[in-house]
């Protein structure tokens, strides 16, 4: 059994955030004295898409982290590569992939500048993003063919799991 809980590597998330709940803030407080101004919503409307957009970062990388593991979890003999959300108090848990090692085609390490993952994206292949951070320096890009479909994964990097990947 083989268990990772990768760790973040960048704090461009949190920068982000910071940002986007500042530049909400300031909006607002530049309305405050325009209140007579037509199409002052169209600032306020500005505003609150930040805050959302804020929000989701907030729920997506700082309050989730994830947990991959590989083992033989139904007693099959074939090893299942599983990822597990995992809140940050570590209390709510949810496995958001099985997938057997058995279809993995191909595993590979990408770097954050390498045009890979632009490429399959262009090609509208469905990716699953499983990584702690926003563009890290490093990452596994994971080929599969799960049920007669193709789906790329997109993992933290570890050396480790980069060769269970590859068998």
């Amino acid at each position: 059994m083989y268990e990772l809980r990768p760790a973040k590597t960048n704090n461009k998330a949190q920068r982000i955030i910071f940002l986007f709940f500042a530049g909400a803030a300031a909006l607002l407080f530049v309305t405050v004295p325009l209140k007579g101004m037509p199409f002052i919503w169209v600032i306020q409307l500005l505003a609150i898409l930040l805050l959302v957009a804020a929000v989701f970062l907030v729920t997506r990388y700082v309050t989730k982290g994830y947990v991959y593991t590989v083992a033989d979890a139904d007693g099959n003999g074939a090893p299942d590569l599983t990822v597990t959300e995992v809140s940050a108090g570590g209390k709510k848990q949810l496995t958001v992939c099985r997938v057997s090692l058995s279809s993995i085609e191909k595993a590979i390490a990408i770097g954050a500048n390498d045009g890979t993952l632009k490429d399959l994206r262009k090609e509208k292949k469905r990716i699953f993003d499983y990584r702690p951070d926003i563009e890290p320096e490093k990452s596994i890009l994971a080929f599969s063919n799960e049920g007669g479909e193709e789906i790329v994964l997109l993992l933290a990097f570890d050396e480790g799991l980069l060769r269970t990947l590859r068998g």
